[in-house]
């Protein structure tokens, strides 16, 4: 897990190449290397995270036979099995590193390797021989991969705070940021960002660069997954086989040369990930810990909960109590090393990943896709609500579910189940649809939210406030094969009987706490927007929204943001959720702000 950057026919020094490179620093703390052709116009860079085989037989660039020159960033996990089925056809090592799997499987294969690979990724190979670049990024988009691609001229990195200054001119996308604002969670799968010029590669593709010419091709097609036939009608089949796979990527994420704990939240899918894991720590001197980030007095806090799913595992957990830093240019510092706009601080994220470094912790296996895969959120549910009907004690069980996960009391009646019926009838005429044909939606909604939606900015973000601190994140339930075996469930493995997640509760029966499983009412890991900002930020958001600047702004609209900051002063309650909207719409305000303060555009 590292930091990758690179440039062509940009004639840089490398003074100021290794400046560039230098700003990725905290993704790899652990070294350096650049690589210079002969006549310096191509340079490829590397910020060094040492998880597997931490010797320098390792360090990256990784040259062979004077050809080949790769910079990775990510993990290959089943990398052992691969190495041995390479040794079998006669490669040789000198490292017991997935870099140099990856390198000689990609030699031997090309682009067709991509689908053997069980892990997350984002590397460039320069072939010298062929003049050629190859570069890819993993299935689901767990690694990032920035670049610019003007005429001859090509740059690469894992942040786009590296690239800033290979851009002729440095200028905002406007129309990309307002689209942003108003899509929150569909937008990181498109090409733009919100600085012209800089562009994200797709996750579950690879491209060619040779001459100039990029091309990108999809190797990976998760579309094909929405019409993947429904393999276990039993729940208790379907409980097995998960338990068979999750344990499977658990055992292939745990390998790693440096200490390894998770991240873990009051919820069942963090808690999974815990008991699998230290189930395999047979002696008491395990390192093994788990994390806890902790909001005393929040109404977002769940460190009881996670204490308790600590206990039953026998894991150590670390509590972080979350400070919110009232400095500005703390704040400002922040948002500058996020780099991108987020509907929540990443405060809380950066410290609790820190207090994993700060530990001696540098992997951390976390719960994150079990949402998404499984049905854990609330605003996926209402669509199952087309594929209930006509059944309207099974859209009653539906609203139910929704009434519940809200942490509401009321009963749902079959009287309002009966409008919903009524409306999803008229719905089907007026649209042409079928009347009684299932129509898929919710499974293609959940489909929309994994590959689409929510859960590749989601990546994004842990990518983000993990490697701050230098910290790798890796995500089991992100498996391709748990993700194939997710869209092969009924919609009754997911939601049913008034509970969400119904697979998953029945995979926890023993290994969590009852209350826990039992617990309908979704809370999430985000920044108390609506307590901090009516609390301990309330002065310094006064200010900003008053400044000059702010009044000034072109990137935001700052009356709309002063009237949306007076309405929610003036409620005199903490609401999350606008707080949350507050944030989202002043963070092109405040990226620009940080990046004129931190960021040197003259190297």
């Amino acid at each position: 897990m590292c930091g990758i950057f690179g440039t062509i026919n940009y004639r840089i020094s490398e003074e100021t190449f290794k400046h560039r490179l230098d700003l990725l620093k905290h993704r790899g703390p652990d070294g350096y290397g650049i690589w210079n052709s002969e006549d310096s116009s191509i340079k490829i860079g590397h910020r060094r995270l040492a998880i597997i085989d931490t010797s320098n037989r390792a360090r990256q660039p990784m040259v062979y036979n004077d050809r080949y020159i790769l910079t990775f960033n990510g993990e290959i996990y089943n990398y052992i099995e691969l190495r041995e089925s390479l040794i079998k056809q006669g490669v040789n090592f000198t490292s017991h590193s997935d870099t140099e799997v990856l390198l000689q499987l990609i030699i031997l294969k090309g682009p067709e390797a991509l689908l053997e690979l069980n892990g997350m990724w984002s590397f460039v190979l320069y072939d010298k021989q062929e003049k050629s670049f190859l570069m890819s990024r993993d299935r689901l988009g767990e690694k990032p991969l920035y670049y610019i691609h003007e005429g001859d001229k090509f740059a690469f990195a894992s942040e786009m705070k590296s690239l800033y200054n290979c851009l002729d001119e440095f200028n905002y996308n406007q129309e990309f940021i307002d689209y942003y604002i108003t899509n929150p969670y569909d937008n990181e799968i498109l090409p733009e960002t919100i600085i012209h010029g800089i562009k994200k590669f797709p996750a579950g593709h690879y491209a060619k660069l040779s001459n100039g010419k990029l091309e990108i091709v999809k190797y990976y097609f998760p579309e094909l997954l929405q019409h993947k036939k429904e393999k276990y009608q039993s729940i208790e089949d379907s409980t097995e086989h998960f338990k068979e796979l999750f344990l499977s990527s658990c055992k292939l994420r745990m390998r790693s040369d440096v200490n390894i704990g998770s991240s873990l939240s009051g919820g069942i899918d963090s808690g999974l990930v815990l008991n699998n894991v230290s189930q395999q720590f047979n002696d008491k001197t395990s390192t093994y810990q788990a994390v806890v980030s902790c909001f005393p007095g929040s109404v977002l806090d769940e460190t009881e909960n996670a204490i308790q799913i600590a206990e039953k595992a026998n894991v150590n957990a670390i509590l972080v109590n979350v400070d919110p830093q009232a400095n500005p240019e703390q704040l400002l510092q922040s948002i500058y090393d996020f780099e991108d706009i987020a509907g929540t601080s990443p405060i809380p994220f950066f410290q609790t990943y820190q207090a994993f470094r700060d530990n001696g912790i540098l992997v951390t296996l976390d719960g994150h896709g079990g949402d998404e895969l499984f049905g854990g959120y609330s605003f996926d549910i209402p669509s199952k609500l087309s594929d209930d009907f006509p059944n309207v004690f099974k859209m009653r069980d539906t609203l139910q579910t929704l009434e519940d996960m809200g942490g509401y009391d009321k009963k749902i009646s079959l009287g309002l189940a009966w409008l919903y019926l009524k409306q999803e009838y008229q719905r089907r005429k007026i649209q042409g649809l079928p009347i009684l044909k299932n129509l898929n939606a919710y499974n293609n909604k959940l489909h929309h939210s994994t590959f689409a939606g929510i859960l590749p900015t989601l990546l994004r973000n842990y990518d983000k406030y993990s490697m701050h601190a230098g910290v790798e994140v890796r995500m089991p339930f992100l498996d391709y094969r748990i993700v194939e075996f997710a869209f092969a469930l009924p919609n009754e493995h997911k939601v049913n009987d008034g509970f969400s997640k119904v697979l998953l509760r029945n995979v926890a029966k023993g290994l969590l706490p009852d209350n826990i499983i039992n617990n309908k009412v979704k809370k999430g890991w985000n920044s108390p927007m609506g307590e901090w900002f009516s609390g301990i930020w309330k002065e310094w958001l006064l200010d900003e929204i008053s400044s000059v600047d702010f009044a000034n702004s072109t990137i935001v609209d700052p009356v709309d943001i002063a009237g949306l900051v007076t309405s929610f002063l003036t409620e005199g309650k903490e609401n999350q959720d606008t707080g949350q909207l507050i944030w989202l719409r002043m963070q092109p305000y405040f990226i620009l702000k940080a990046n004129r303060i931190f960021h040197q555009f003259k190297d």
